[in-house]
């Protein structure tokens, strides 16, 4: 009879061990759960240990981790073990645990070997040059679509996840705790589950702005090769309150996060291209969503002006002459497209060479 007792309680430990690793992962601890988690760890010198094991197999599994399937088994799991405490199941709790733990457990290793797939073919959603368009999806979610964007949407009972592979969009999310909502661009991964934001992705760069809520930006490029490597994965999530942005350059991989004028921000909305401080080679890129005539930058110097102020949505006339005749730039029109250029551009381009 002891030695089932001993077993019941190591494997109760474990148990509550993976019960703590996912509450921690999901969200941050109340003052009273610290203060209960504290006091478990205190308890037992083993029950160290056994939050060490489980904190090293969800290390493992990181690299996958801002994926929705597996945010929306971790959520299911949390939810059935706060049912199943509220109601005093100790056995079936247990039970429960394990099985929740396990499924996580096994999801990981699936898909940690490629095994992660779409269940069917994604809905596309795209606009042309000059063209924007909301769209309603199925969730009751709504996506307002910036001209010149495409993105991919894979809804499914586990999961919520949308590509956008050019251009951008503004996202207003029907809250579903089980099924978070993951928009990948890029390198990086924005996991929501009801909030308001957007994501637009440049040739170099990403920028995700908060409107309302909450999200997670993850780089999934770095964590997927400390996975493959087989390292620790140590890279930041970065956490987004209201009114912030992050801009993450795509080669690199830096990051930083910058307060915001949200209402400037949905200028695009209303049909007005806004411009903060930014390079005009990334804002020849927005202005090119909306432009008959496409507008090319001729040299590295002339990229790095910073551009300010708000354009109308094609009226590519007004932002040239605008930078023109604000920077030592000149401009023509030769087979369908302008060419913006640093006046004497021989001599910049020579200053650009190592």
């Amino acid at each position: 009879m002891t030695p089932q007792n001993d077993n019941d309680g190591f494997a109760d430990q474990e148990e509550r061990a993976a019960a703590w690793c996912l509450r921690i992962a999901e969200r941050p601890l109340t003052s009273a759960e610290q203060a209960d988690f504290d006091e478990w760890l205190a308890a037992d010198e083993r029950h160290g240990q056994y939050f060490e094991q489980m904190v090293a197999a969800w290390q493992c599994t990181d690299a996958i981790a801002e994926l929705p399937g597996f945010l929306s088994l971790r959520a299911k799991a949390l939810t059935t073990m706060e049912n199943a405490r509220s109601h005093n199941e100790r056995s079936s709790r247990s039970l429960t645990r394990r099985h929740a733990f396990g499924a996580l457990t096994a999801f990981a290793l699936t898909a940690g070997a490629g095994a992660w797939y779409w269940a069917e073919s994604p809905d596309v959603y795209a606009t042309t040059v000059g063209e924007r368009r909301i769209v309603r999806l199925d969730d009751g979610s709504s996506v307002s679509l910036d001209a010149a964007s495409r993105m991919l949407v894979s809804f499914t009972e586990e999961r919520r996840s949308i590509t956008l592979e050019r251009g951008r969009a503004k996202f207003d999310v029907a809250k579903d705790p089980l099924r978070p909502f993951t928009v990948t661009a890029g390198s990086q991964s924005v996991v929501a589950v009801g909030t308001s934001f957007s994501v637009e992705l440049l040739k170099d760069q990403l920028r995700v702005l908060l409107f309302e809520g909450q999200v997670a930006v993850v780089p999934r490029a770095a964590a997927a090769g400390a996975i493959k490597a087989g390292r620790p994965v140590t890279h930041t999530t970065k956490q987004l309150l209201p009114g912030q942005e992050l801009v993450a350059d795509l080669s690199s991989g830096a990051a930083e996060v910058l307060p915001v004028e949200a209402d400037r921000s949905l200028a695009w909305e209303g049909g007005r291209v806004d411009f903060v401080d930014m390079p005009l080679a990334d804002a020849v890129e927005r202005i090119n969503r909306y432009a008959a005539s496409p507008i090319v930058i001729g040299d590295a110097a002339a990229g790095r002006h910073l551009v300010n102020g708000v354009f109308d949505a094609g009226d590519t006339d007004s932002f040239v002459k605008g930078v023109t005749s604000l920077y030592p730039l000149a401009a023509h029109e030769e087979g369908g497209q302008i060419t913006i250029k640093t006046v004497n551009s021989g001599i910049a381009e020579e200053k650009d060479r190592p």
